[in-house]
């Protein structure tokens, strides 16, 4: 019975394999299970064989005995390790999800998944590598030497100059509430529709930040600890309709800290706020890798939209991007492919007394640049 089960049983390679060499090592990297090994030729040559359905007699008749005797358990390995698919089990659901990605594959899908739930340094960690470290720190700043310059005005006063300046990212929070209708206004005026135009027979939305083709791929989630007149869940911003629709329970902080492993005291914020991307909007009209980078860079316009509100407001605002991806997706309820987070964002009151926002432990200096300053 086994003996005739392996005569039928076909194995195929999964389509999103990639084959990279790693310093010295050759790694095989499966980019939509994220699983990743070191191998040896004899692996490139089998998985090489199986662009399409192949049945393990078949692919042992491709080796010299010496090889073929050991093709059936790398076969088994290879399916376990998910480089090989077999025909009778289904596929897996994350290899689904990354199809969805194939016009912009392998360049985003690899970046995609790569660049997922990686492992931050422990402060101990941080300091012990920027004691070793042998390359000296870059310069802040870029300059010409021997060209000629030309100074430049002082900037024009003004409220939006005002506000601008005042934009600091906050680690500390009052532990007054957050009143509802200023996170109305934020989320309103960074992320909801502004206005609606008709662009090729159908209704396009408009809003505060610019998007490649007005795709406009970024939702808002907003988990709620502390906003008065508000109950504490998980919501999604309805960017449309200008609603919160309450899409889960209440988070404890201590998995609000989990959210942002290496930046914990942002929980203590009245709401933290997740700005992900629906990638089909783009994939739709760009068909090159190239859209990914657009989506990137279009989390940044509306999250810095966001700090800009809320600082208007006279409120305490953050953005991290060192994020807990998959643990924060399972609470959104989104798949981390099609969906999946980019950045976080959050806001406070800030804490009685403060004109500047402080560092999380110690005080901060701060010397203002004259050059751009009107005194």
């Amino acid at each position: 019975m086994k003996e005739a089960r392996r005569k039928t049983l076909r194995v195929r390679r999964s389509p999103h394999v990639l084959i990279y060499w790693r310093d010295a090592q050759l790694t095989i990297r499966n980019y939509a299970t994220g699983v990743a090994i070191v191998a040896n030729p004899l692996v490139c040559a089998l998985l090489d064989l199986c662009g399409d359905w192949q049945t393990t007699d078949g692919l042992s008749c491709a080796f010299p005995p010496e090889a073929a005797v050991r093709v059936p358990i790398l076969i088994e390995r290879l399916v376990e390790y998910s480089f090989l698919e077999r025909s009778d089990r289904p596929q897996d659901p994350r290899v689904r999800a990354m199809a969805t990605f194939d016009r912009w594959n392998p360049e985003a899908g690899f970046f995609h998944t790569a660049t997922k739930d990686v492992r931050y340094w422990s402060r101990q960690e941080a300091a012990r590598r920027a004691r070793e470290r042998k390359v000296p720190r870059p310069a802040s700043h870029k300059r010409y030497r021997g060209v000629p310059r030309i100074d430049l005005p002082k900037l024009r006063e003004g409220e939006f100059s005002r506000i601008a300046a005042a934009r600091r990212t906050w680690r500390r929070f009052s532990k007054l509430p957050l009143v509802l209708e200023d996170l109305s206004t934020i989320l309103g005026l960074s992320a909801g529709v502004q206005k609606w135009a008709r662009v090729d027979g159908t209704e396009t939305p408009l809003k505060t930040s610019p998007s490649g083709g007005a795709r406009h791929p970024i939702e808002c989630y907003v988990v709620v600890r502390d906003v008065a007149g508000l109950k504490p869940a998980i919501y999604h911003y309805a960017a449309d309709r200008h609603r919160l629709e309450r899409i889960g329970k209440a988070v404890s902080i201590d998995r609000m800290r989990s959210y942002v492993p290496q930046s914990r005291y942002f929980a203590n914020a009245s709401a933290m706020v997740f700005f992900t991307a629906v990638f089909e909007r783009q994939l739709w009209r760009y068909s090159y890798a190239r859209a990914y980078r657009a989506t990137l860079i279009e989390a940044g316009h509306v999250c810095q939209t966001f700090l800009l509100a809320a600082t208007s407001l006279g409120l305490a605002p953050y953005c991290v991007m060192g994020l807990a991806d998959t643990l924060i997706e399972g609470d959104l309820g989104i798949d981390g492919v099609t969906e999946s987070v980019l950045y976080c964002a959050g806001v406070g009151r800030p804490p009685r007394g403060t004109t500047w926002a402080p560092l999380p432990r110690g005080t901060l200096k701060v010397r203002p640049n004259k050059r751009l300053v009107r005194r």
